[in-house]
């Protein structure tokens, strides 16, 4: 293991530099190029692969560090004063990272986004209602209104896709799977859905009317419009919404419409009418992942409500899906309320949100925009986060580009209990405060995963925190010192430890010998740490 020389110099005074990748992922065969922004002399970047150095380019002011191509992998870059990271995916929703735009004023600038996407390397960026109409996407001119009578610009939206693109990531069209406004609801008088009683299945005080996703008719006009889109808009794919009810309904002719069973056939009916676009169907409060997971289709994505209130559900949420579909990333959606009130206490629980769901091997849709947070499932009424939160988010998301070999092992597997427990003690985890193998408030939650480069520890500080409920408020953290993680290990182990915001790089740590177990002595760090426990000559 080469051990990581911290930079001697810092820059100068006053100044701060940022490691921005030209791209949201780099394709296998793409040079590697890194923005320095910020630079005014010569600077020297580094580039990891976990803890080995491979390369360093010397940049000048105004000019990107550039690498040969990498092979598929997550991988950090490092210059005095900054760290940053990137990934090369043959396909780049094999680790998603999924943003969104919603905005489409006539001559907006887009440059912002695209340097939000590189920034928080988001692959796939979601086009949140940029349709003229739900069951008529194209609008009949360029600029126009849309269901709720916001001003769009159809030139926008290209450009945004162009812009999207550019900067190495998808965008995704955003379409209903099975809506239809006022304008057209005589149209499709014959498939739609109602309750019992005979009143229909609506969004909305008369928006809109939902019809059966199944009828042949309503598949080949939805096929048709996606094509539409793809072939005028530029989109790589869509994302394919629903509204979580009804799950079994009544059409006209008094069939039962089992929802349950219908999405996975709508999934498939699009994927085969588009074969080459990407596709993630929205699983609205885990209903209905059973059947959907393994539909033809890119990942599994579940947009997550209540009763699904604390972080150990989320968790939950994403090693099911995960279970469902063992060859499928998964992407949860997360919306963050609290960042309509105080943004310390509202960024403290995005920290929590992140460290979560990251460490269970899952992505979040919550960010896009220019430094937009979703706090609304209409994506428009976002907030904009400051400075130090955009740095401390950008942080997660390059902890988890730099380790994605680790967390996203798509061959990694729980052992927590098994490692941690009493009778065992093979891992045991020491703190000034309790540690708990499960989400407890007050404590610190750790979890033992194996992976196929060794043993993970993770560690996620809930110390200070009343509640471990993902959508409240929680209290600014203070870094955790004094943690010991001790490891009976059949030979001899090598210790690496990381943190998002303290440590970015991979530490080496020096074992004392107690006993039958090996003993780490932590750094200090905040919310989330991770320590990699291989044995010694394993790459």
């Amino acid at each position: 293991m080469t051990e990581l020389v911290p930079p001697a110099t810092e820059p100068p005074v006053g100044r701060s530099l940022e490691l921005l990748p030209a791209k949201a992922t780099f394709a296998p065969g793409d040079s590697i190029e890194v923005d320095v922004v910020g630079a005014v002399e010569a600077v020297e970047v580094e580039l990891w692969h976990l803890d080995r150095r491979l390369a360093v380019s010397l940049a000048a002011p105004g000019e990107p560090a550039r690498f040969p191509p990498q092979p598929e992998g997550g991988y950090g870059v490092v210059t005095a004063g900054a760290t940053g990271a990137l990934d090369v995916l043959a396909d780049p929703l094999s680790r998603p990272r999924y943003g969104f735009v919603s905005h489409y004023e006539a001559g907006r600038d887009v440059a912002g986004v695209a340097e939000q996407v590189r920034r928080l390397h988001l692959n796939a960026v979601q086009f949140y209602d940029w349709m003229y109409r739900h069951a008529r996407l194209l609008p009949p001119q360029d600029e126009f209104a849309d269901a709720l009578g916001r001003e769009i610009s159809l030139p926008t939206v290209r450009e945004l896709v162009g812009a999207v693109r550019r900067a190495g990531s998808l965008p995704l069209g955003y379409a209903a799977v099975y809506a239809v406004g006022a304008d057209e609801r005589a149209q499709w008088s014959e498939t739609e859905l109602s309750h019992r009683d005979g009143t229909p299945w609506t969004l909305g005080d008369d928006f809109l009317w939902i019809v059966d996703p199944t009828d042949e008719r309503w598949l080949r006009y939805f096929a048709d419009e996606l094509r539409e889109a793809v072939a005028r808009v530029g989109f790589a794919g869509f994302h394919l919404d629903q509204y979580g009810a009804p799950k079994e309904a009544l059409r006209p002719d008094g069939r039962v419409v089992d929802l349950a069973e219908g999405f996975p056939r709508v999934i498939d009916r699009m994927a085969a009418a588009l074969p080459d676009a990407r596709l993630i169907f929205n699983n609205v409060n885990d209903f209905p992942t059973e059947t959907t997971a393994r539909a033809d289709q890119a990942a599994v994505y579940i947009e997550v409500w209540p009763p699904h209130d604390e972080l150990a559900h989320l968790a939950g949420l994403v090693s099911k899906a995960r279970l469902l579909a063992p060859d499928k990333p998964v992407i949860v959606a997360a919306y963050l309320s609290q960042f309509s009130g105080d943004a310390a206490t509202a960024a403290a629980a995005e920290r929590l949100l992140l460290a979560t769901v990251f460490s269970h091997g899952a992505t979040v849709l919550l960010h896009g925009e220019e430094r937009a947070v979703l706090t609304d499932p209409y994506y428009v009424r976002h907030a904009e986060v400051d400075d130090a939160t955009l740095a401390t988010t950008r942080s997660y998301y390059d902890f988890a580009v730099r380790y994605g070999d680790l967390l996203f092992d798509p061959a990694a597997t729980d052992v927590t209990r098994t490692h941690i427990a009493p009778e065992t003690q093979e891992v045991q985890v020491h703190a000034p405060a309790p540690v708990a193998t499960d989400c407890v408030p007050g404590s610190v939650w750790a979890r033992v995963i194996r992976t196929r480069r060794g043993l993970l520890v993770s560690l996620i500080d809930l110390s200070g925190q009343a509640d471990a409920l993902w959508r409240t408020p929680k209290r600014p953290p203070l870094p955790l010192a004094g943690v010991e993680v001790a490891v009976e290990w059949a030979g001899s182990a090598s210790f690496a430890f990381a943190a998002p915001e303290s440590s970015p790089p991979l530490m080496p740590l020096a074992p004392e010998r107690r006993g039958r177990h090996d003993v780490v002595r932590l750094p200090p760090f905040t919310t989330w740490g991770l320590l990699w426990i291989r044995a010694r000559g394993n790459a």
